[in-house]
């Protein structure tokens, strides 16, 4: 009898668990699903494993969900990242070429497709893990792919911070500011136009 009762709060306490797991996805994926568009100033700060600030940047960010990405670094190099859902474009002045991807490809598997707004089946390959205001999600599908991801809410419940956490230590801390959601953006705000004379690779 002790070792079925034994068995039985293990099963249960098992059950729990994984139901707990499933609250903490359902509430960020409720928390991210309350806004179509984010456009804020960020900062970036590239951390060692040792705890060294190793690179810093900024500019600002603007997503509208699903699928439209737009981050302009102005400092200290200038560089732009544009997606529209399907082509991501990846824009460096200073070296004079864009890179052009299949948007889905270049975010598969990594959280930032949570953040640009996934669909059901993309949330199944994450586990998630709330801790007070904020979220850690790892993908549970792709042992390539070891990187954790960490959403941070203020008290409005925006995204105030976001830090991806490599899997040889590496850090990288995104925080943003004067965040709007009621931005009005052009109908080509997600598109790039090619300048003349850049090199294009496109690995599409």
């Amino acid at each position: 009898m002790k070792k079925i009762i034994i068995a039985t709060f293990c099963v249960f306490i098992s059950m729990f668990q994984i139901a707990q797991a499933q609250t903490d996805s359902e509430l960020l994926q409720q928390k991210l699903s309350k806004f179509t568009t984010i456009s804020a100033d960020f900062a970036q700060q590239v951390m060692s494993p040792e705890g060294q600030v190793i690179q810093e940047s900024w500019g600002t960010l603007t997503i509208s969900r699903p699928g439209n990405f737009h981050w302009q670094v102005t400092k200290p190099d200038e560089e732009l990242i544009v997606s529209n859902g399907v082509d991501m474009w990846l824009y460096s002045p200073f070296i004079e070429q864009v890179t052009i991807m299949n948007f889905s490809d270049a975010i598969a598997g990594t959280p930032f497709a949570l953040l640009s707004g996934a669909d059901a089946s993309e949330w199944m390959n994450f586990d998630v893990k709330k801790q007070a205001n904020q979220f850690t999600v790892k993908n549970n599908k792709n042992e390539l792919n070891a990187n954790t991801f960490t959403f941070i809410f203020d008290n409005k419940d925006n995204v105030s911070e976001f830090v991806v956490q490599e899997a040889q230590g590496q850090k990288s801390i995104f925080k943003l500011t004067n965040n709007d959601q009621t931005v009005k953006l052009a109908n080509d705000f997600f598109e790039f136009q090619i300048p003349q004379g850049i090199e294009i690779d496109d690995q599409r």
